[in-house]
């Protein structure tokens, strides 16, 4: 079946787009957005009247807003991708319409692929929406194409696996409301979990500061690029200094090494999670069982 011909996407869509909640969180996200952008560009705006016939403070502001913009919009995606998609198989059962979609002609793959492209619609929209303030960056200058994109796809990737991640809570749990705080209580273990174990392990090991082992630089690379805001600004800072945009040279104690850029890394790790969320999903994905009374007999 394809996806454009896919019932529950089609029931899904309507259901998220006619409604005013999803109104009311597209103005909020956008009012938000916007109200960070400006004030960012107001505290720059003195140093840009400082030197007005000076490049430097316009690229300076422009790649200010850039970075609010992104920042922002990662932050929201974070809270929200879960959040949209943790109702969608809970609500289900809460409906106590969990059995009748499992016995239709839908495979498991249809259910939970409808499901997320919904779901993964609607945030792409918010993306869609927030991507012209990203785009006042260019009227400053001091941000180049290949930022943009890498950006966008860093977004568009943490949508999709959080988004997973929020439709696996939902085949987990029996309520939204577990599964919303199930789904939301891992995003935060990652989010926060990720830099608090990188400072117990340098401050145990005292490598904060380099030339580090080869072996440190591949470990402490790939465990520090499933984060995405960590990922995303170690490749913006990267790219700031005239870094390649896919590879990175790191000195060691050794020698330089060539390692791949985090934002690369992030977004195989990122996929491979995806992927293993969806297989669990479409696993739990079966008709609820219930245990047959057990017969009373008479006392005598």
């Amino acid at each position: 079946m394809r996806i454009r011909s896919n019932p529950v996407l089609t029931r899904e869509l309507r259901g998220r787009i006619r409604g005013q909640r999803a109104l009311v969180m597209l103005v909020a996200y956008l009012t938000i957005t916007a109200i960070v952008t400006l004030l960012v560009y107001a505290a720059s705006a003195s140093a840009f009247e400082r030197g007005i016939n000076d490049p430097e403070a316009g690229r300076g502001i422009g790649k200010g807003i850039f970075l609010t913009v992104m920042v922002a919009t990662l932050v929201q995606v974070c809270v929200i991708s879960p959040a949209l998609t943790a109702g969608a198989i809970s609500g289900e059962k809460e409906r106590q319409t969990y059995d009748l979609l499992l016995i239709s002609l839908l495979s498991p793959w249809q259910i939970v692929l409808g499901k997320l492209v919904a779901a993964l619609a609607f945030a792409l929209l918010m993306i869609i929406a927030a991507l012209p303030l990203a785009g006042l960056a260019f009227l400053f200058g001091g941000v180049s194409g290949a930022e943009l994109l890498i950006g966008i796809i860093g977004i568009l990737v943490t949508t999709v696996c959080y988004a997973t991640i929020g439709l696996l809570a939902s085949a987990l749990m029996r309520s939204t409301l577990s599964a919303t705080v199930l789904a939301q209580g891992i995003v935060i273990a990652l989010l926060l979990g990720v830099p608090f174990l990188f400072f117990v392990i340098s401050t145990l090991t005292d490598t904060f500061s380099g030339p580090w082992e080869p072996w440190y630089v591949y470990v402490m690379g790939l465990f520090l690029s499933i984060h995405p805001f960590i990922a995303l600004g170690l490749t913006a800072a990267s790219l700031a200094g005239g870094e390649d945009p896919f590879f990175l040279d790191i000195p060691t104690r050794t020698g330089q090494v060539i390692v791949p850029s985090p934002w690369m890394v992030y977004l195989a790790l990122s996929l491979i999670l995806t992927l293993v969320c969806l297989v669990l999903c479409i696993r739990l994905l079966k008709p609820t069982e219930y245990a047959a009374p057990r017969s009373k007999t008479a006392p005598r």
